[in-house]
């Protein structure tokens, strides 16, 4: 089958013939049709994550495609039925197929066709767990969300005011029509300072870090919570001594978050964004695009 290798950190990836990957008694066997592009591929191409793998690997996380055959243990899923979902660490997305284990993918939204289901997983994990197992938010509190504009905070935006939330969404004036229409009650500007227009707010989910992390503590109220996708560990001297809760966030896959993401795409209460779509064989000009636009949407690989 046709892969796309990283064999070298920090260089170009290479389209290869690799041996079709057979599935465990626990994983599935993937067709697959699309698999989009995460900032997370991006660090492993350039060699930020090699703690955690080795090359040469198979690219890509987030997929979407038909089962071909499930190991004797899977029970949710069949030959022929269409999924979405993340494959894991070199085994690798950005191929003709991939396994994935029980809990890595479930079915596919109905409502999306293979292109737009594979620009969620990943953006999925991060938006549900902080907004609902971190900072477990509210109906009624206002949530503070920087980058809202990207591909999780677009997710973190929506789920956030499905859920009853007041949300704040800061990020570059390009992103203001965007983001109010999907919903947010106040757009901030990156350029301008979020702390002379938000005060006391009961959560901030953060997608930028930097020098944003400490001045999102100052507009948090006592008891709030900060949460950023960034980091897995926070520093806690400051938060502790406002009286708020700092934490980084670590998102694991979760067939069932999986399945109720797609229960909301589709009841139409999330709307997902694709940007543009490459071919498989176009991977590196998809990896170079992805850093460099400012559109709306995920970058999709299109495979079968």
């Amino acid at each position: 089958m046709k892969a796309i290798r990283l064999n070298e950190w920090g260089k170009a990836l290479e389209l290869e013939d690799v041996p079709q990957p057979e599935p465990n008694d626990n994983e599935v066997l993937v067709r697959v049709h699309a698999a989009s592009i995460n900032p997370f591929d991006s660090a492993l191409q350039a060699g930020y994550l090699q703690a955690m793998a080795k090359t040469p690997l198979t690219m890509g996380t987030d997929f979407a495609g038909e089962v071909v055959a499930a190991g004797s243990s899977i029970t949710h899923l069949k030959p022929g039925d269409a999924v979405y979902g993340l494959s894991p660490l070199g085994a690798g997305a950005f191929a003709e197929y991939t396994t994935a284990k029980a809990n890595e993918l479930t079915h596919k939204p109905r409502s999306l066709d293979y292109i737009s289901a594979a620009s969620v997983p990943l953006p999925s994990m991060a938006a549900w767990k902080s907004l609902f197992e971190l900072l477990q938010l509210k109906r009624g509190e206002r949530l503070l969300i920087h980058g809202a504009g990207g591909n999780v905070g677009s997710l973190a935006v929506q789920l956030a005011k499905a859920e009853g939330a007041f949300v704040y969404g800061v990020d570059i004036p390009e992103k203001a029509e965007h983001l109010r229409k999907l919903g947010v009650d106040g757009f901030i500007s990156s350029q301008e300072k979020f702390e002379d227009i938000v005060k006391d707010v009961d959560a901030v989910f953060d997608l930028v870090g930097g020098e944003l992390t400490d001045r999102s503590y100052t507009v948090l109220r006592s008891g709030g919570r900060y949460v950023t996708s960034l980091l897995m560990d926070t520093p806690q001297d400051e938060p502790q001594r406002r009286g708020i809760r700092s934490m980084g966030l670590a998102a694991w896959p979760n067939a069932d978050i999986l399945t109720k993401m797609a229960e909301r795409i589709d009841s139409g209460k999330v709307k997902v964004f694709v940007n543009r779509t490459f071919p498989l064989e176009e991977a590196n000009a998809a990896m170079a695009y992805r850093l460099t636009t400012k559109a709306i949407g995920k970058v999709v690989l299109t495979v079968l």
